[in-house]
């Protein structure tokens, strides 16, 4: 019975070498894997509004936070823009819901297909930056160990 049990282990060790084997010609799961969490990322990025390393977006000016607020609405006398409603970059919203994620065997990618996305990613003349996209060092970090992980077949 002992030696039933032990080819049935080294089956199984066998079965698993084959599949880690298999997956690491096909590395569509880790670009996947990196492309989705990338997107998580930006998407928190807007929330917090911050750039990939933390440091928050420059305010907006009280001018932008004035025509943000009036924008669609009847204007009345006395009303005051409050700087703590303003979110930046996210008049419409277009701008955050345009984000997506994609992957190829090869390639994770994060993009947007908006023209003025570059404009507000990299700054352009009295428009400042407010980076968006991009990775953080903690990011590389991470996808270096995934990357190495899923060399291994340990990567879930």
């Amino acid at each position: 019975m002992k030696a039933k049990f032990k080819v049935i282990r080294k089956l199984k060790n066998i079965e698993k070498r084959v599949n880690a084997v298999k997956n690491m010609y096909d590395i569509s799961f880790l670009t996947g894997k990196i492309s989705k969490d990338m997107e998580k990322e930006v998407d928190m990025r807007f929330r917090n509004e911050v750039d990939p390393e933390g440091k928050p977006w420059k305010e907006l000016k009280s001018r932008s936070i004035t025509s943000k607020y009036n924008s669609g609405l009847k204007k009345k006398k006395g009303r005051k823009a409050v700087k703590g409603r303003s979110k930046i970059l996210q008049n419409t919203g277009r701008l955050k819901r345009s984000i997506q994620a994609r992957n190829t065997r090869t390639e994770a990618i994060v993009g947007t297909n908006i023209k003025y996305a570059a404009t507000h990613n990299f700054g352009y003349h009295r428009i400042p930056q407010r980076r968006f996209m991009g990775l953080s060092r903690d990011q590389r970090i991470k996808y270096k160990d995934w990357i190495k992980k899923w060399h291994k077949g340990q990567l879930k």
